[in-house]
């Protein structure tokens, strides 16, 4: 039905166009005597004459006229419409709000992201950075489509889909010549190092506090506590200081010569990476895309994994 309405005002545009019923027919490959009849609806349907004939042209009345104005609007704003719908089902436009763990959402998601939008130039997509257990919530109230967040097994996932996407490797970060003096140590020295942490009850320092404690090391004295993953690092660089940190945070910091990692001998510690959203969730393709782009980047960072 919305078709034959915008095709009647196409014919309509035509006529005017073309001065005529013969050549708009021609232009659009339909039989004279349907035109007019489609004119005729048309006149019926507005309750006004559209045309008077002058001589052999047809010409607009003023209702014609503004009836003209109005219908070249409707069949520019169908064509735009029609291409956002395109665009909007290949995943080249539409919304994606993310939510992510403050590290996560610094480091890791945003090239994703950004990945994305330069394939979709249409897209509007945010990424919102706070900790773990706000960015969950968000998701549980529909303010984000997803969230990419730490994983903590004290999570009420109970409303909430959850998966695991990989273990990313915590490092022990230190300065280039600071203390320890050597490239491994046992994990009871660790105790001794004047180590820089997050503050006190976030999900990093948690899961940190639970690896320890796991390998039969005590709550780990922090000489300061900084609220970000930056921060902390320019603490370490500046003051020979040290501090656990996932190796994506570091990774490039190593590389440039800023921060080296020493080894702890037989301990592995590891930040699980999980991606969460409504069980209920309806993706759209744009939204679809995002977390295949997500799930690509984890595989690679499972089979390849970054190196210090």
């Amino acid at each position: 039905m919305l078709d034959l309405h915008l095709r009647r005002l196409d014919l309509f545009c035509a006529v005017v166009d073309e001065g005529g019923v013969t050549r708009a027919a021609e232009r659009l490959h339909v039989a004279q005597p349907w035109v007019s009849a489609q004119l005729r609806v048309l006149e019926s349907a507005v309750g006004s004459t559209l045309f008077v004939r002058s001589g052999r042209r047809l010409v607009l009345t003023e209702a014609g006229t503004r009836f003209y104005a109005w219908a070249k609007e409707v069949l520019a704003g169908s064509a735009q419409v029609q291409r956002d719908i395109q665009d909007l089902g290949s995943g080249s436009a539409g919304t994606l709000t993310v939510t992510s763990s403050m590290a996560i959402g610094t480091y890791l998601v945003p090239p994703v992201m950004s990945r994305l939008r330069l394939e979709r130039p249409s897209a509007d997509i945010t990424v919102h950075i706070s900790e773990p257990a706000a960015a969950l919530r968000s998701v549980e109230i529909g303010e984000a489509d997803f969230a990419v967040a730490t994983w903590s097994d004290t999570f009420d996932l109970s409303a909430l889909y959850a998966e695991k996407l990989w273990e990313e490797p915590i490092v022990l970060a230190a300065s280039p010549h600071g203390p320890p003096d050597a490239d491994e140590i046992d994990i009871s020295e660790i105790a001794d190092l004047p180590m820089v942490g997050p503050p006190a009850d976030v999900a990093f320092e948690r899961i940190v506090g639970d690896q320890l404690r796991a390998h039969g090391m005590p709550v780990v004295p922090y000489v300061i506590r900084l609220g970000h993953a930056e921060a902390i690092k320019r603490a370490v660089a500046a003051n020979g200081w040290v501090c656990f940190a996932s190796l994506y945070c570091i990774a490039d910091d190593v590389a440039a010569g800023h921060l080296r990692v020493v080894g702890v001998r037989g301990a592995r510690f590891v930040e699980g990476i999980g991606l969460f959203h409504r069980e209920t969730k309806y993706f759209t393709p744009l939204q679809s895309a995002a977390v295949s782009a997500l799930r690509e980047a984890a595989e690679q960072r499972r089979t390849k994994p970054a190196k210090p």
